[in-house]
């Protein structure tokens, strides 16, 4: 039976942080897939407006594509990123994710903060039947220090993978 993870996030940017555990995660659980899942809106992020340096969903696509390159096992899934604008729901992710892989166990990859508050997602029980969770403690990289240092032109190279300072650095018309 296939095992698959998705990890779903904002990724407004992926950073080292969200690769370790991605790596942890299908080492630990094994999983045959872990699939990146970018959310369009994350429902518990309320944005009136742009993030202070957010990231367009087509760089943030992007960049989660070139760290999905980095391992077979992983996968860039546009799934939420494409839906129309509203909140991403773990729900409709899961459910199409049960559709893709039929007869898959699903897990559902956490930062451990969001275990407090999981029965608050939308249709809880349903998506407790359908996937596991699995939490995951939080790193010490932050995308929001990350977009602070993006906006006040400083390196970001020890907190992302390689393949994103590269494609941070080239979307600011920096070199390499």
């Amino acid at each position: 039976m296939q095992r698959v993870g998705i990890f779903g996030g904002s990724f407004n940017p992926i950073h080292s942080g969200h690769l370790g555990i991605a790596r942890r995660a299908v080492e630990e659980l094994p999983l045959d897939r872990l699939l990146f899942v970018p959310a369009k809106v994350n429902p518990f992020k309320a944005f009136s407006g742009a993030v202070p340096g957010g990231l367009s969903d087509d760089l943030r696509w992007k960049l989660v594509r070139l760290v999905a390159e980095l391992d077979p096992r992983f996968e860039a899934w546009d799934f939420e990123i494409c839906q129309p604008p509203g909140p991403s729901y773990a729900i409709d992710t899961v459910l199409a994710a049960e559709a893709r892989f039929p007869g898959a166990l699903l897990f559902y990859i956490i930062g451990e903060d969001n275990v407090a508050a999981l029965n608050q997602w939308k249709d809880w029980d349903l998506l407790s039947r359908k996937c596991t969770f699995v939490p995951y403690p939080r790193t010490r990289e932050s995308s929001t220090e990350i977009r602070r240092r993006l906006l006040a032109g400083e390196p970001v190279d020890d907190l992302v993978p390689s393949c994103v300072a590269v494609a941070l650095n080239g979307a600011r018309g920096r070199p390499a």
